[in-house]
């Protein structure tokens, strides 16, 4: 069963160095069958434009590295360390429903006080 899980780097360096020292066979090609998204510094804060589409104020944007990693073979728990549980799925989610289910699933185990697992009933919405 795939299992996506969320981390985060110092920089890209240190992403580069966790994806390979994942394994790989004599000939340098991963065995390890996960799929590997490098999503990088995420936005933390948009940029922001005039009415003339001028740019006001830049992005800002996260400190740290982001990687997703769809895991195929079980989690490498080497990557613990750089685990994170963004509401999910965060910005990015892989094919696999099965994969999403399991890690909103796990997500709400973890914090089962979350706005997104007990969302409000339409009654207890503030709108205007």
């Amino acid at each position: 069963m795939k299992v996506t899980r969320k981390y985060e780097f110092t920089n890209e360096a240190a992403a580069d160095a966790a994806i390979a020292a994942l394994p790989h066979d004599k000939e340098g090609n991963p065995t390890h069958n996960n799929g590997i998204v490098k999503l990088g510094y995420l936005e933390v804060t948009p940029v922001t434009y005039d009415e003339a589409g001028e740019e006001l104020k830049a992005a800002v944007l996260s400190d740290v590295y982001a990687v997703d990693v769809d895991w195929v073979d079980g989690i490498d728990e080497s990557w613990n360390d750089g685990l994170v549980w963004p509401s999910p799925m965060g910005i990015h989610s892989f094919g696999s429903s099965s994969a999403r289910v399991e890690y909103a699933t796990t997500y709400c185990e973890l914090f089962p006080d979350s706005l997104y697992c007990n969302p409000p009933e339409p009654e207890e919405l503030d709108l205007p």
